[in-house]
């Protein structure tokens, strides 16, 4: 009998709302989720405490490895991206044969960058989604894999539909 062929996925993710994506890939079948990419501890608060991002303790409370280098070492497949707030290099694109999917809080082409939820709130769209792309050079860009639509309510915040939208 053949094993099933696992995909050896890495995210690159930080804040509290991608938590629903990686423990959507901590349980998936086709996947094994080898790490995590996030941004580096960051001082908070009056006391200037150096804090994990959300999704370094999540990754930590499940004995996922947290990284920062070494990718090729590890031979991973599959790269997934939520909100993780910078740019990746092609060079690093290239070290997944199966390349890095973005999931972008959008529809894309629309409200590319960094704040897509508040820009489609501001702009007083009644609905939104999410995008995931292929990732190339570019940012936000790339050959689009999937989208779904998502109504605004009529009372929603930024949290709220940026929650909803990450939970789908």
């Amino acid at each position: 009998m053949l094993k099933p062929k696992f995909l050896k996925t890495i995210f690159f993710g930080t804040p509290e709302f991608v938590i629903p994506v990686a423990q959507s890939l901590l349980q998936a079948e086709y996947c094994k989720l080898c790490a995590i990419v996030t941004n580096p501890d960051r001082p908070v608060g009056r006391e200037q405490i150096l804090t994990p991002s959300p999704i370094k303790s999540w990754a930590l409370k499940h004995d996922i490895r947290v990284i920062d280098s070494g990718l090729k070492k590890l031979a991973p497949d599959l790269g997934i991206l939520a909100a993780y707030g910078k740019i990746i290099p092609q060079e690093l694109i290239n070290l997944f044969p199966k390349g890095i999917l973005v999931i972008h809080p959008s529809l894309l082409p629309a409200y590319r960058g960094a704040s897509p939820v508040q820009a489609a709130i501001l702009a007083g769209d009644r609905e939104t989604g999410v995008t995931i792309i292929k990732m190339d050079e570019k940012m936000d860009h790339g050959p689009i894999i999937s989208q779904f639509k998502e109504k605004i309510l009529p009372d929603e915040t930024t949290k709220t539909l940026r929650e909803r939208l990450f939970k789908k």
